[in-house]
């Protein structure tokens, strides 16, 4: 729960003053034998749930003093009877017990209800994202902070190896966390936490089952907590948290880091249904676009070139990890349509006669044709629509131009030329050495290109000897031809 706002504190602070003025009053007309002294519970009770034990402590002594000795305990008609001392103490015992009965509650409270909605919030994190690593950083977070705990770690095993590696981490240094190698079979801790029990280390100085004393000492760990990362078949590695200081961690503290466990198990097999998904219908792809390509060899395995090509040079523009993904799939099938094309079409060259011109660019919009029933693949339909568009307007089916053309398209427009100019369409084409086909792209640059683009598809190149699987003699290397890249 977050700490109240100045604004919040200001107006507690001022109702506070209001309510023990207008309590004392009553009570000063009605002495302290009459029922308006118990309201001074309220108060006490407002400042423990807004500002813990000193808040209301304080509001506890001011209450005690509100209602000390000179307030009398009853007004007759005739007569103000005075309170006894013994009177007065036990009120102000009695209004110190409720004030910290009082903050104790509330914060057992705030800590359920902080713990309750970061649970919710690391569940919603493993609903709404695929991206383990994400989910097991924030994981880490969400238990070190609400076990206020120094620093939290989760380790998978690599049954290869027999070693837990680290895979997300948060509160101490890189020098601690690559200390070393974690291994099951030297760590009898870690061995008993894999056979699925949570156990902990009172001190990790002194406890022989802790592998590395010595960095947790340089570190400041004292006191750390394991429990097992598993699901229904099996245990997949384990989940820590380390504390400066010597403490025990109850019952309850076993169980939220068992919980902060479960959700991270969750996340693990969701991330490893979607890869077993993700790869099948890659697979499935792959499959489609060679049956297209296999009738020509000169085409066979093209679009696989270019998806190799296209993803080098997404990396180099910094593209984000799911872009690239959803790149790689349009650049695979960014020929589909070319099923629709009658066989002397498919290959039409750029000169040909103006039918087999208008066939030919046709296939873009086949392609698009057959892939909008596909929901999954709905996002790469403008990369398999758009990858013949020009920076000019001169491309065609549409004839856009300039940022009008998606990103991704003129991205795999670029590599398609290549992967064409290398690996000619036609008989009567000659290929083109890796260098000679480079110079030509960065020959059009500004024109059929996005010059920007072009650049970083240069720097690609060069750093691969002019070609994605090195396919230049690097012995004789000339500097490449710089693009031509126009103000606007």
């Amino acid at each position: 729960m977050k700490n109240p706002k100045p604004a919040a504190i200001i107006a507690s602070v001022i109702g506070l003053t209001l309510a023990l003025s207008g309590i004392t009053l009553v009570v000063r007309l009605t002495g302290t034998n009459g029922i308006a002294v118990h309201f001074y519970y309220l108060p006490i009770i407002y400042a423990a749930v807004m500002f813990g034990d000193y808040g209301a402590i304080l509001v506890a002594m001011v209450a005690a003093l509100a209602c000390s000795s000179w307030m009398p305990a009853a007004i007759g008609p005739d007569e103000v009877v005075p309170q006894p001392l013994r009177d007065v103490l036990l009120r102000a015992g009695m209004f110190l017990v409720i004030a910290l009965a009082a903050s104790r509650a509330a914060y057992e409270l705030r800590r359920r209800v902080t713990e309750a909605y970061t649970l919710y919030d690391v569940a919603r994190s493993v609903t709404s994202t695929l991206r383990l690593r994400q989910v097991l950083d924030l994981i880490t977070q969400h238990a070190a902070s609400v076990m206020n705990a120094k620093a939290s770690s989760i380790r998978l095993l690599n049954e290869e190896t027999d070693e837990l590696e680290l895979v997300a981490a948060t509160g101490l240094s890189e020098q601690y966390w690559e200390k070393g190698p974690v291994s099951v079979s030297t760590s009898t801790l870690d061995q008993q936490v894999m056979n699925g029990e949570a156990e902990q280390i009172y001190d990790v100085r002194a406890d022989p089952r802790f592998q590395y004393p010595e960095a947790a000492r340089e570190a400041g760990l004292t006191s750390v907590l394991t429990v097992p990362l598993e699901t229904k078949e099996k245990v997949l590695g384990v989940v820590r948290v380390y504390s400066r200081t010597k403490r025990r961690f109850p019952r309850r503290e076993v169980a939220l880091l068992t919980a902060f466990a479960h959700q991270a198990s969750v996340a693990i097999e969701n991330a490893r249904l979607y890869e077993d998904i993700r790869r099948n219908y890659y697979q499935t792809v792959r499959a489609l676009t060679r049956a297209i390509e296999a009738k020509d060899s000169a085409t066979y395995t093209h679009s696989e070139r270019v998806t190799q090509l296209a993803d080098e040079l997404a990396q180099e523009v910094g593209m984000s990890e799911d872009q690239r993904e959803l790149l790689r799939f349009g650049s695979i099938l960014h020929d589909v349509g070319k099923i629709g094309l009658e066989a002397q079409y498919e290959e039409t060259p750029e000169f040909g006669s103006e039918e087999g011109q208008a066939f030919y660019r046709m296939h873009p919009l086949i392609g698009r044709t057959i892939l909008a029933p596909i929901t999954f693949l709905e996002s790469i339909l403008p990369v398999v629509l758009c990858h013949h568009e020009h920076w000019d307007a001169s491309g065609f089916p549409e004839g856009l131009s300039d940022d009008d053309i998606p990103y991704q398209a003129r991205l795999l427009s670029i590599c398609d030329a290549y992967d064409r100019l290398r690996n000619p369409r036609t008989p009567d084409q000659s290929p083109l050495a890796p260098k000679e086909a480079v110079e030509q792209v960065v020959d059009e640059a500004g024109s059929r290109f996005d010059p920007t683009l072009v650049a970083a598809f240069r720097r690609v190149m060069k750093a691969n000897h002019y070609g994605p699987s090195g396919d230049a003699d690097s012995e004789h290397q000339e500097p490449l031809p710089e693009p031509i890249i126009e103000d606007d």
